[in-house]
């Protein structure tokens, strides 16, 4: 029992494709047109707040400062970031801005940056009020430099730039989703394209015929207008 099986010319499917690029268009405008219509109707905005703070050693020593201890305070950097997802830090400035959010969420909108081969850092929040997104910020930036005299029994936290209300928002990128948007539009309609020439079984061609039936075309009667 034989098998058919359909060879694809990949020149005549790049005609196909050329041919019926209205398909392809059709798709695009659709699908970015309702990207961006999603997007600007439907995704809340949301906004970054961010502050910066510098990891040093106390005022009083600053003039006793040597390589190994330079080098100490950078690994500071790491445990305060980790100190900042802690429930101890997370929770007291949920507690003291009368957040009604579990630390989870907190931690989910939270980013510590760390400023390579510096002892700079970069406490930074996303909210959908961008209000809110400054006072959680700050409270944070507090909370930390408290936490740090508490348990490490020394003052070596400073706030260099608190959190400013941020202005415009951060997300959702229009411009991205309609471009993933039409990509996937054009992937779609290429697919489709391709299954309505896979199903295709009219005969467009002499080579076409002579596949189908094993014998040569002798002649072809081509067409001619009414009148002619």
């Amino acid at each position: 029992m034989g098998e058919e099986y359909q060879e694809i010319d990949l020149l005549e499917l790049i005609g196909i494709v050329l041919r019926k690029w209205w398909i392809i268009l059709f798709f695009v405008v659709i699908s970015g047109g309702t990207a961006y219509f999603v997007t600007d109707n439907y995704v809340t905005p949301t906004y970054e707040a961010k502050a910066t703070l510098f990891i040093g050693k106390e005022a009083d020593l600053l003039g006793e400062i040597s390589l190994s201890e330079l080098q100490m305070d950078n690994k500071l950097v790491i445990d305060y970031r980790e100190l900042l997802r802690t429930r101890l830090v997370t929770e007291d400035v949920i507690n003291e801005l009368g957040l009604s959010i579990t630390t989870g969420d907190l931690i989910d909108n939270l980013a510590v940056e760390t400023i390579s081969d510096s002892r700079f850092i970069h406490i930074k929040y996303v909210d959908t009020n961008p209000t809110v997104a400054q006072a959680i910020t700050n409270k944070l930036s507090e909370v930390l430099v408290d936490a740090v005299t508490e348990i490490i029994g020394i003052k070596n936290v400073q706030i260099v730039d608190a959190a400013i209300k941020p202005q415009y928002p951060i997300g959702p990128n229009i411009v991205m989703n309609i471009s993933i948007a039409v990509v996937l539009g054009g992937m779609l309609a290429l697919f489709v394209i391709f299954i309505l020439h896979l199903l295709d079984n009219t005969i467009k061609k002499e080579e076409q015929l002579e596949k189908k039936l094993g014998i040569p075309v002798l002649g072809v009667i081509p067409k001619h207008k009414e009148g002619n």
